[in-house]
């Protein structure tokens, strides 16, 4: 048989048919095909309105004997086919002639002919022939049904075969001249639209008792019920019950149940099947299925019995899904669970005495078909007893058994065997539950695991995976681990105390997260449907089982926190697959909920491994069937301390925090709840801030106390609620990354509960008014409640304008800012065009550049004194070696020092060996790291060994001490950094490394080594002024003119590149060192460049003096512009942010250059300025500003080029170091009479008390 196919559309219906036995047609009618009679030649030698017209004659034999010739004549001219025009007169015919064979049995075989002639094809004229003539022909062939009254069997049969004939069709040897033949399904579908089916069914009760009559009309019905439109027509006549009746009939043959089984199937699949079933649904009809279901087990042997019995076990699985059916009370249910389960439990019951099982292929759908049934049965409460009786759950257990062989099967392929167990076990998922005692008793739960623990076991198993319930086991144990896990699942969802027991006093926790790490593994070789819902019902299992068992949870934790951490690591996409991540992911944060929420041990586990971010990141992807979910958990977790600080530290996308997401997710809920608010997400109704569009339609309707009101209910479905517990948690200040906007959104959040209890009294007003009036002080006191709502919205509206207007001010001054930078942008600009027009200026009139040369020499000789000091000695400047210069500077120095180790002691006298020698560092004059480096190029320094304890001398000699030589200004730092020691005075000491100590009765006779590290020895240059500025600002040269120093000088930036000493020589013999320091540049203070292995030997200066370009700077391109007073601000900056210290020495400022053309200018620019520095700060950016600016005692401008200002700037550095020595004299002094005064007063303290 066919699977049950939906029933197809219903075709058009006649739109009336005439009575079984009719008047003949009008005489309108007559005239209107009498023309066309009269156009055909070959028919103008049978007229038919004359045969009718003589048939409706009677009295006298010969008029008899006339009719019947003319009805043989009619016969023989339509011997080939019926032209669609005659159709409805030969039917007129018809009628008149059943009416005379009542009376006349002569008329019977005439009727018979005239009747098959209804089996030929009919013959058209022309194509528009099928749609004229379609009604007058399906009342024709509808009138077969009804010429089924006429009480001759010879009629009835004949009417059936020319029925039958409709469907094989064969075409007559000559056709009438002019017509050709209709389509081929021409007769089928005016049997449709006359309702031919259901007059059929109708003339069953004619033929009930003659089973010859009772067959042909059954193959006619079969026929008939290949479409849809006849089954419809049969099943609205009954046709399902009354041939359901027929089953049981006496016929030798059979072919009364086959014909019976067979319409009742095409009724199934072709008209509507609960229809059906509704009529077969009578005890009588269940009765008369279940005997002739009975009959073909046990008298059944051929093939097509067995076949014809597992179709009427279909029919009687579609009527046992109808709970109306009496299964039961027929007794039928039990013969089927008998049938089903005597194989395996091997009861002697008398129902199934003598019958055996062949193993054939019918045998073995039959089994899976009686299994099938089990299901459906055990979803009917009413049945679980009868289960119970029969031994259902021993016989499905039967086969939870491991594949090794085929158990009571020997004769089943391997093939079938899987298949019969795992449809068994899918039917065990059904019943477990229904059956849940036995289902114990037969320690199911033992047998499952065991089964489950063979399934990811390395035994070979090659599964078909053939069947329906084998999808995903070909060639593994999967569909089997499918299956049982789904049994687990049925019967752990009855959350049954003795179920949860039973299993997790077998370890099935443990074993549970072995299965799922399995399947995990699997999936991440190729993921399909069935391991995914394999992991999500062990997931589901757990939930049930670890749910509210504290115990269980920390079991759980074990392992399976680790387990279940990479499902929420899911890729997002893979939730739009389809294949059910969706589901898995859902059955993951169950598991969650119910394994790990509750227990501390868990829930720290789960924090550790960054559980609370995963979550967030889900979140994040504002799924809405997950929002609520984990926010639900996220408040339950919130009770441990450690979730808020996860949650606050959680960055999301484009840095997104905790805060944003969750405020986003509540605007997101607000939007689809139709709660009212501004553009800028202000409260729009104060009286009612939260409520939504749902309420709002809500009329007020009183209900009892106990019943929630819409705005409880509001609160237990909608995601707001969670947000405002979870930012109860996180607090609502000082939450970062959120705009004002969010502030706008934060502000209703945080009044959440006020508003809350504001819709609920004012729910409760709209009660009261309703059936009440209150009385004068209630009213009152509702009246206050209700202003106080009024007033808290009132007041956030107010916090959200304030917030939105310190935005809109915030936003003004944002553009004030940008404004203001691009204003000095354009300044730079504009100074910088103009400083390179004055360089043009310069360098491109040869006559102005020799002017300039002439003037720079008569300066320069100006400036040298020429006059001898009196009474003075004359000393030789020409000292060697005074200008050389050095290369290869080293300001810092790597070394290895160790201490000697200790002598040996002498046990048997108690002698102490010789302490080990130290290591130590002197500071010395004209000493250099270079140095140091040359004269020790391994750079090691080790002490000596101390002196072994001998009889001679008990007390060992001390070893000797290394000392090494380094230059003044030396700091010691260890290999982390830190400073250690110090050197700045010729001859202070430093110790670097200990000496061992000798081997004595406290160290068991034996040495100690020596202390060893490696330190750095970093050089800070010690001089009176130290020159500071921006690369090619002039100090080399500057130090070149004030000194005998020969620095390397060149037009480009960087070009000292290490520190260069200078001392500047005045007549009086009066000697100023001079540091040139490399260039700095922006963010040296942070190390950029050499920073800080320049700025370093600042710190050793006196006094400062800042170098200047009055041009401006610009180190590239790529850089920005800086004037002058830029320039001074930007260095002041670099020192501070370095050294706040190097801002409290005194400093001068030289500002060079002043040769170029429009420098007057821009010095007059520049005084302005330092006069008044505030003035101008707001021009700049705030990174420029130092927090203090350097108090200059000079400003000086000078020229290096031309030698202006040399001299007096020569001058002031030593008025300047004069007053600072001076100052310091004058401090001493003070401190020095202070502590004589001090020493005085405690002397005549002492005396007085004495």
């Amino acid at each position: 048989m066919a699977s049950l196919a939906p029933a197809e559309p219903p075709g058009p219906r006649a739109a009336s048919r005439s009575p079984a036995l009719g008047p003949s047609r009008s005489g309108g009618e007559r005239r209107r095909n009498a023309p066309d009679t009269a156009q055909d030649a070959p028919l103008r030698s049978v007229d038919l309105n004359h045969v009718i017209k003589l048939l409706k004659g009677s009295g006298s034999k010969d008029l008899e004997e006339e009719q019947l010739k003319t009805l043989k004549k009619v016969v023989k001219h339509f011997e080939n086919g019926l032209p669609l025009k005659n159709v409805a007169q030969i039917t007129e015919i018809l009628n008149l002639c059943a009416e005379k064979m009542i009376e006349q049995e002569a008329f019977t075989e005439p009727l018979c002919e005239l009747i098959k002639l209804f089996g030929l094809p009919f013959q058209k004229k022309k194509s528009s022939d099928e749609v004229n003539y379609s009604v007058e022909i399906s009342q024709s062939i509808a009138q077969l049904g009804y010429l089924m009254r006429v009480p001759s069997s010879q009629v009835k049969i004949q009417i059936c075969k020319s029925i039958v004939s409709f469907y094989n069709m064969e075409l007559p040897g000559k056709l009438l001249s002019g017509y050709q033949p209709t389509s081929v399904n021409y007769k089928i579908q005016m049997a449709e639209e006359g309702g031919l089916a259901e007059a059929l069914v109708l003339s069953l009760t004619l033929v009930e008792n003659q089973l010859t009559e009772k067959l042909w009309v059954l193959k006619a019905l079969q026929h008939l019920s290949t479409s849809g439109v006849s089954c419809r027509q049969m099943v609205k006549a009954q046709a399902a019950s009354r041939l359901c009746l027929y089953l049981n009939g006496a016929d030798p043959s059979g072919q009364l149940v086959f014909r019976s089984s067979d319409i009742l199937w095409s009724l199934l699949e072709n008209a509507s099947k609960e229809e059906v079933v509704n009529q077969l649904s009578s005890l009588e009809c269940v009765h008369a299925l279940k005997e002739a279901f009975v009959d073909l087990v046990t008298r059944g042997f051929r093939h097509c019995d067995h076949q014809l019995r597992n179709d009427l076990l279909v029919i009687a699985t579609l009527l046992a899904e109808n709970p109306a059916v009496p299964m039961i009370e027929s007794g039928f249910a039990k013969l089927l669970i008998v049938l089903a389960t005597f194989t395996e439990v091997k009861l002697p019951n008398p129902l199934v005495k003598g019958f055996k099982l062949t193993y054939s292929d019918e045998d073995f759908e039959m089994k899976k078909l009686l299994f099938n049934i089990i299901g459906i049965l055990s979803k009917d409460p009413s049945a679980a007893q009868l289960l119970s009786e029969n031994h259902v759950m021993p016989a499905l257990l039967y086969y939870v058994k491991l594949n090794h062989q085929k158990p009571g099967f020997p004769d089943w392929s391997a093939a079938q065997y899987e298949e019969l167990q795992l449809h068994a076990i899918a039917v065990l998922a059904s019943v477990a539950p229904v059956l849940v005692d036995k289902y114990l008793s037969c320690q199911a739960n033992t047998l499952l695991l065991v089964f489950l623990e063979w399934c990811i076991g390395p035994d070979p198993f090659f599964g078909r995976g053939h069947s329906f319930h084998g999808t995903g086991g070909r060639g593994n144990k999967l569909a089997q681990m499918r299956y049982s896990l789904r049994v687990l699942r049925s019967v752990v969802t009855l959350y049954d105390d003795a179920v949860s027991i039973n299993l997790c006093d077998q370890g099935a926790i443990s074993q549970l997260l072995d299965i799922l790490n399995y399947a995990a593994d699997k999936s991440k070789e190729k993921e399909d449907t069935v391991l995914l819902e394999i992991q999500a019902d062990i997931l589901f299992i757990l939930s049930v089982l670890c749910e509210n068992d504290v115990l269980r949870k920390e079991i759980f934790s074990c392992e399976g926190i680790d387990t279940l951490i990479p499902f929420f690591k899911m890729d997002p996409r893979k939730l739009y697959s389809g294949l059910g991540h969706n589901c898995l992911l859902l059955s993951a944060l169950d598991c969650l909920w119910s394994c790990v929420i509750g227990c501390y041990i868990a829930e720290d586990s789960f924090i550790e491994k960054q559980g609370i971010s995963l979550l967030l990141d889900l979140l994040a992807l504002k799924e809405k069937n997950l929002c609520n979910i984990i926010l639900g958990i996220l408040v339950e977790f919130s009770d441990n301390p450690k979730t808020t600080l996860h949650m606050s530290i959680w960055r999301g996308k484009r840095d997104q925090t905790a805060a944003n997401l969750l405020i986003q997710l509540w605007r997101q809920e607000e939007l689809d709840l139709g709660v009212r608010r501004d553009q800028y997400g202000r409260i729009v109704d104060t009286k009612r801030p939260l409520v939504t569009s749902f309420q709002k339609l809500q009329k007020a309707i009183p209900v009892p106390a106990s019943c929630p009101s819409f705005a409880i209910m509001e609160v237990a479905e909608s995601i707001r609620a969670k947000i405002y517990s979870l930012f109860c948690k996180l607090g609502f200040e000082n939450l970062p990354g959120l705009s004002a906007k969010d502030f706008v959104t934060l502000a209703i959040i945080q009044r959440y509960i006020d508003f809350k209890v504001g819709e609920v009294w004012s729910e409760i007003c709209a009660e009261i008014e309703e059936e009440f009036r209150p009385v004068s002080p209630d009213e009152r006191a509702l009246k206050v409640i209700s202003e106080i709502t009024e007033n808290t919205g009132r007041t956030v509206v107010a916090l959200q304008t304030e917030v939105l207007e310190k935005q809109h001010h915030d936003i003004i001054q944002e553009e004030k800012k940008v404004y203001k930078k691009i204003q000095a942008a354009q300044i730079q600009k504009e100074l910088q065009k103009k400083s390179w027009e004055d360089f043009l200026t310069r360098t491109s009139n040869y006559e102005a550049l020799k002017k300039a040369k002439i003037l720079q020499e008569t300066l320069i000789d100006a400036s040298r004194s020429k006059a001898k000091i009196e009474n003075g000695l004359d000393h030789s400047t020409d000292i060697p070696g005074l200008h050389k210069t050095y290369s290869n500077f080293i300001d810092d120095l790597r070394v290895y020092v160790r201490g000697g180790t200790g002598g040996m002691g002498y046990p048997n006298l108690g002698g102490e060996g010789g302490r080990g020698g130290d290591v130590w560092f002197v500071a010395r004059e004209r000493t250099t790291l270079k140095s140091i480096r040359e004269k020790y190029p391994h750079k090691r320094f080790v002490a000596g060994t101390g002196a072994n304890s001998s009889v001679k001398a008990l007390k060992g000699e001390k070893g000797k001490d290394c000392e090494v030589h380094v230059p003044l200004g030396i700091s010691v730092l260890d290999d982390d950094g830190k400073q250690i020691g110090e050197l700045n005075a010729a001859g202070e000491r430093f110790l670097a490394a200990r000496g061992g100590l000798g081997g004595s009765l406290a160290t068991n006779f034996l040495p100690c080594k020596g202390q060893r590290r490696t330190v750095h020895l970093d050089l800070k240059l010690i001089a009176d002024i130290g020159l500071v500025g921006f690369p090619n600002a002039g100090k080399s040269s500057l130090l070149s003119k004030i000194s005998h120093a020969k620095p390397e000088i060149a037009n480009y930036a960087f070009t000292t590149i290490q520190p260069e000493l200078g001392k500047i020589m005045y007549p009086d013999y009066k000697q100023i060192s001079v540091a040139d320091l490399p260039g700095l540049i922006e963010g040296a203070h942070a190390n950029k460049g050499m920073g800080h292995k320049f700025l370093k030997h600042v710190e050793r200066t006196k006094q400062l003096l800042l170098v200047v370009d009055i041009s401006g700077f610009q180190l590239s391109i790529k850089t920005q512009f800086r004037t002058a007073f830029e320039t001074i601000l930007l260095l002041t900056k670099e020192l501070e942010l370095y050294k706040e210290e190097l801002l409290t020495k005194p400093a001068l400022l030289a500002i060079n250059k002043m040769d170029l053309p429009c420098a007057k200018d821009n010095l007059d620019e520049l005084m302005t300025q330092l006069e008044n520095p505030q003035d101008f700060l707001h021009l700049l950016e705030e990174e420029m500003i130092p927090a203090n600016t350097l108090e200059f005692r000079e400003v000086i401008p000078i020229s290096t080029y031309t030698g202006e200002g040399i001299e007096e700037l020569k001058t002031c550095l030593r008025k300047s170091i004069d007053e600072q020595v001076e100052e310091v004299n004058e401090d001493y002094r003070k401190k020095k009479l202070l502590l004589l005064q001090t020493s005085k007063e405690e002397h005549i303290n002492r005396s007085w008390h004495s």
